[in-house]
């Protein structure tokens, strides 16, 4: 019996910029007969397999046996599960952030239903019978500030609401597309700098996203304390007063000033902050922002959203601050190949 694999090549449309800004990713109907294809094993941190992957996992054009006929679907989609860490980790961070859905905040269930239509159509209409269209998405940024502006929530540490498995699925492989063609793109960036020490830059799954999640601990405990405190003074609340001095302008200054650690502790049910002792609290503030990033819904609209500001307004401008000079290259399209098979598999997921 053959061994099953499969042969990735695809074209990243560039618009050029200080960093290049991906467009398009176009994938090679027969990428052994393109001109451009060489055999060659994918990157150490799978990046350019996983775009392919990826992009044919989310493409209903490119899936259709009419028009990929020699396409093994069924290969594609268990080597993306295989090989892409993000699902693995969102998996194994479910049961927890389940634990804590039981108890939070509900999002009315039409209003989950109007973001889930939305997001839907949005992916449907990216998707293109030669591949995808990057700028299609950033209408998903709109979808998302419309969902927050209605139900007036916010998606960080947020974990009132859940979709279908369905959109779950198609969420996952939009952000594995995005967060690994930015990976290509630092990978092309690295290869024309002088000195990797000072000008490379990086790529992380959870630092990109949450970059002191420690500060945002202490800050969350500060303000958990200030509540705390503030609760003999609910008696005096008939006093305009004590609500006029001291508590509301504190409260709004924690929530201004220290946005995140505020919402970390609005977000979760008062017996868990109640039930743990400090040392065990602070471990445990820590790791719900890992797990609400990697395993909730709203973690990951949150991480799709950063991405897709960074495609349009510059990964230099979100994830890549302290870059200090302008390339001395021009960049231009990229074009990626690669083959999968079943060796690659069963060497289990690479870490991000």
């Amino acid at each position: 019996m053959k061994p099953e694999k499969i042969q990735l090549g695809y074209e990243v449309k560039i618009e050029t910029g200080r960093i290049a800004k991906p467009i398009a990713v176009e994938l090679w109907k027969n990428p052994t007969q393109n001109e451009k294809w060489t055999k060659t094993t994918p990157f150490k941190y799978m990046a350019d397999a996983l775009v392919g992957l990826s992009l044919i996992k989310l493409n209903d054009y490119i899936k259709s046996p009419l028009l990929s006929p020699q396409l093994n679907y069924n290969f594609c989609s268990e080597a993306w599960r295989a090989l892409d860490p993000h699902f693995e980790l969102f998996q194994r961070a479910t049961a927890r952030v389940n634990s804590l859905k039981e108890f939070a905040q509900k999002v009315a269930n039409n209003d989950v239903h109007v973001l889930e239509n939305s997001l839907d159509e949005i992916i449907t209409n990216a998707q293109k019978p030669w591949g995808i269209d990057l700028k299609e998405l950033f209408a998903i940024n709109d979808a998302i500030s419309h969902f927050e502006n209605k139900t007036g929530t916010h998606l960080i540490y947020h974990f009132g609401f859940n979709f279908s498995k369905s959109l779950i699925e198609k969420l996952h492989a939009v952000f594995s597309l995005l967060f690994h063609l930015r990976s290509l793109i630092a990978l092309d960036y690295n290869a024309h700098t002088h000195d990797a020490t000072f000008e490379a830059v990086k790529v992380d799954a959870i630092s990109d996203y949450l970059p002191k999640p420690d500060y945002v601990v202490h800050d969350a405990l500060l303000y958990l304390n200030f509540k705390r405190l503030s609760v003999p003074f609910s008696a005096l609340k008939n006093d305009i007063r004590v609500e006029k001095l001291f508590v509301s302008p504190l409260q709004k200054a924690f929530q201004q000033y220290t946005h995140n650690a505020y919402f970390l502790v609005e977000q979760l049910p008062p017996h868990f902050l109640n039930s743990l002792s400090h040392s065990e609290l602070e471990d445990a503030l820590y790791m719900v922002q890992t797990d609400w990033l990697l395993g909730s819904e709203a973690g990951a609209l949150f991480k799709i959203r950063e991405e897709l500001f960074g495609l349009e307004y510059g990964y230099e401008k979100i994830f890549w601050l302290d870059l200090q000079k302008k390339p001395n290259f021009k960049p231009a399209n990229l074009s990626i190949c690669c083959e999968v098979d079943e060796n690659d598999i069963s060497g289990g997921a690479h870490a991000a």
